[in-house]
């Protein structure tokens, strides 16, 4: 019996789930590729409609264009007819009717131009594409038709008619009695824009109330007057597609689905065999993963499980030939266990490093004698009634116990850690009136750059500590600025004073590591340490004598690492909230 949680029976369905979805794709794709298809079609199709708009646009216009230019030319002539001598009418007519030859001489004038003038005299020329019986008709309809008149010059709007069975497309301009018109039968129309094309499709010209007036390669039965009895009857079997003609109505290419999707059976033929041939190797290749791939990772499941439960060795399998590609994926999980145990037990002797260090900070922030110091001095200036004083005071003291609660190890900008050991200068100015002189320096570049708390401070404390003398002036100088060291970039954090400096004893004898028994070094030894766990390296610290008097203290703070640390405590402070 096979359990659920099995992988074989995952596998199962997963493989249930890639063929059916296989499938499904198929057939989507199948859809797809017909619409696709059938939009393409859409496509090609209204691209050649507005091809042929814009062909039949084109001949209206000189069909247009010649009947204005006949207009203009012999109006003067066609309504002064009536007034000439029956001698002079004969040859001006003629000389009208040349004129009408002159303009359906070319291939692409209308099928016919006439004048019509007084008394229903009709001066008429055909194109040869107009039977002689259809002249007969075409003559009797011009002499029945009645032109409104209009102003000069401006002619009417195309009209269909319908002469014999054939529709026809008229144009005329009417002025003083006389009429100037020029006609195109609808299939000439139609035949015309595809001139000299080997389109198959089904084209039909309909006028705006709808009613064929031509249609090629289709026959119509009696029923097809109209364009929408045409539509129900093709829709299923074609594409039905219309555009406008502005001039008369609209035309509209009727496409056959089966000429569209004669080639695109092999491909359904394709993509069924494509079906059938995934449902044999997919099982076969199922076969091989399940052998190849699945076994070596459910031993690297049972290795990392190992290591959980703290197994922190690691042996690469042998006698089982697993494949290149996991052979050295076990030689990596090989290396990555080993480096794990490493450093697990670098994390362990950090941690106890940090927890000294916070707790050595946590001891340099409680310092009774100076809160009592500051109480007393508060004391001594009420009976002096420094009322200024005291409030300054007061307000220092209570900026530097607001900096001291922000907690151990917390990372600040050197900005802020200057400002407060300029607070905590000032908290000593008026302890010691006159006697204090300080100066600070800081590069733009170096403003917020991140460094440990109370890293300046405690050296800015060890000066009043060590070199503050009864009467005598104590000057302090602080300096903050970016400099390259090895080809790395660093701020380098200078704090002087006028004091004795460090004997020359205690520098040589007094090692990194170690802390005077009373107290008198915890500061300096535990920022060393600091620096070390936090930018691993010994060097960042270097205490000397100033060329002229007192102590110098220099700190190199690497500007890359101060910067992903202060991401890092971002990340844990986000975290924490």
């Amino acid at each position: 019996m096979i359990r659920t949680n099995s992988i074989v029976f995952k596998f199962s369905v997963q493989l249930t789930v890639i063929l059916a979805i296989l499938l499904s794709v198929l057939v989507l794709s199948n859809v797809y590729s017909l619409g696709v298809v059938r939009n393409n079609a859409l496509t090609s199709s209204r691209n050649t409609l507005a091809l042929y708009q814009a062909n039949i646009h084109n001949n209206f216009n000189n069909f247009s264009k010649d009947l204005t230019e006949v207009f203009n030319n012999n109006i003067d002539a066609a309504v002064n007819f009536a007034y000439l001598d029956e001698g002079s009418r004969y040859f001006k007519a003629q000389e009208l009717k040349n004129t009408l030859l002159s303009k359906m001489s070319n291939d692409y004038s209308s099928d016919g131009m006439f004048i019509r003038l007084s008394g229903e005299l009709v001066l008429e020329q055909f194109s040869n594409r107009i039977q002689s019986e259809d002249k007969l008709a075409l003559m009797e309809s011009i002499n029945r038709q009645k032109f409104n008149s209009g102003p000069a010059g401006e002619a009417d709007e195309w009209k269909v008619l319908q002469i014999q069975g054939d529709y026809y497309l008229f144009r005329y301009i009417t002025y003083s009695g006389v009429s100037f018109g020029t006609l195109v039968k609808a299939d000439t129309l139609l035949a015309m824009v595809n001139r000299g094309g080997n389109d198959q499709n089904r084209y039909v010209l309909s006028n705006k109330e709808g009613i064929i007036v031509s249609a090629n390669n289709i026959a119509l039965n009696d029923g097809d007057t109209t364009l929408d009895s045409l539509t129900r009857q093709y829709q299923y079997n074609y594409l039905v597609i219309s555009e406008p003609i502005t001039e008369f109505g609209q035309i509209t290419n009727i496409v056959a689905k089966g000429n569209l999707l004669s080639g695109f059976k092999l491909i359904q033929w394709i993509i069924a065999l494509l079906a059938v041939l995934s449902a044999i190797v997919i099982p076969l290749v199922l076969r091989f993963f399940t052998r190849d791939v699945l076994k070596p990772i459910l031993e690297l499941v049972k290795a990392a499980k190992g290591v959980e439960q703290g197994q922190l060795e690691y042996q690469v399998p042998t006698g089982t030939p697993y494949s290149l590609e996991f052979m050295k994926l076990f030689h990596a999980f090989q290396s990555m266990v080993s480096e794990i145990k490493d450093l697990k037990i670098q994390s362990y002797e950090e941690q106890i490093e940090r927890s000294r260090a916070e707790i050595k900070y946590l001891q340099m922030q409680i310092r009774p004698h100076f809160f009592l110091n500051a109480i007393s001095t508060i004391t001594s200036l009420t009976y002096q009634n420094k009322n200024e004083e005291i409030r300054r005071l007061i307000h220092c003291l209570s900026e530097h116990l607001r900096y001291m609660f922000k907690g151990g190890l917390v990372e600040v900008s050197i900005e802020e850690e200057i400002k407060h050991a300029e607070n905590y200068i000032r908290m000593q100015e008026i302890r010691y009136p006159d006697q204090v002189f300080y100066m600070t320096e800081i590069s733009d570049e170096a403003r917020q750059v991140r460094i440990p708390q109370f890293m300046i401070q405690t050296f800015v404390e060890n000066a009043f500590k060590h070199a503050m003398f009864y009467n005598e002036m104590l000057s302090i100088f602080i300096r903050a600025r970016t400099e390259t060291r090895d080809g790395s970039p660093f701020v380098k954090i200078v704090i002087e004073d006028n004091g004795g400096g460090f004997s020359p004893e205690w520098l040589k004898s007094t090692a990194p590591e170690e802390a005077g028994e009373d107290g008198a070094r915890v500061g300096i030894t535990n920022i060393r340490k600091t620096l070390q766990l936090l930018y691993k390296r010994g060097d960042l610290l270097k205490l000397s004598n100033a060329e002229q008097a007192g102590a110098r203290v220099e700190l190199w703070i690497p500007i890359q690492e101060a910067e992903r640390l202060a991401e890092s405590e971002g990340r844990h402070a986000l975290f924490a909230d």
